[in-house]
């Protein structure tokens, strides 16, 4: 009899093991699934990127050394060389609180934008 229990405790062991190892494996796919659509997006972006670079340069002449510099300066108006855009929080102007760049409307007092800015 104590055999049996201890056999059951271990088929619910190897159970539990087996089912986590499933929910892991369909979250993998998930996660992989996300990623290639992120890569498709980000290959994509590159393209257009680039033909709308191209179409400038043959239309104005445009260098490529202006356009790194262009993205150098763009970069620094966050305050930070860090290769990318982060939005700076506004001040709500009914109640001066910070106002996330991400939401239309402040979450203590619910001004709300009328006009919002991507």
């Amino acid at each position: 009899m104590l055999w049996d229990l201890y056999q059951s405790y271990r088929i619910s062991q190897l159970e539990d093991r087996v089912a986590s190892a499933e929910t892991s494996r369909a979250q993998d796919g998930v996660a992989r699934d996300a990623t290639q659509r992120l890569e498709e997006k980000v290959d994509r972006l590159a393209l257009i990127c680039r033909a709308m670079f191209e179409l400038l340069h043959e239309s104005t002449g445009i260098t490529e050394e202006q356009l790194r510099q262009r993205i150098v300066d763009v970069d620094l108006r966050d305050g930070q060389r860090d290769g990318r855009m982060t939005p700076q929080p506004k001040r709500c102007p009914k109640c001066k609180a910070a106002m996330s760049p991400q939401f239309g409307r402040c979450l203590f007092c619910g001004y709300e934008e009328s006009e919002r800015t991507f």
